[in-house]
């Protein structure tokens, strides 16, 4: 049997969603005036955005991280076949010499 991994981005918008159904349905169930409610409403709605940006610059500083892993492993490999490539090529050279 396989086990689902989620990424970030998907726990980040299921807990963004939870967030924003658990308010609306606890304003909504509570005892409160018309006008009162949209005020709470409104002030949720604030909150839930000022989350869900928090989320949003984690995500973007996780994945600017990654990313800068990302290119210093390839960087790394890069120089390593390089340094390979020129080891080869001396010995390609060395052999020539001594067929010639």
């Amino acid at each position: 049997m396989t086990e689902k991994r989620f990424s970030i981005i998907e726990f980040s918008m299921g807990l963004l969603f939870g967030l924003a159904a658990g308010a609306i349905v606890g304003l909504l169930i509570a005892p409160r005036s018309g006008s009162e409610m949209r005020g709470k409403i409104a002030n949720r709605a604030t909150d839930i955005k000022s989350v869900a940006a928090d989320l949003v610059d984690q995500a973007r500083h996780g994945i600017g991280a990654a990313a800068s892993q990302v290119e210093k492993i390839i960087g790394l490999q890069e120089r390593s076949v390089r340094r390979r490539l020129d080891e080869l090529k001396s010995q390609l050279d060395a052999y020539h010499l001594n067929e010639a």
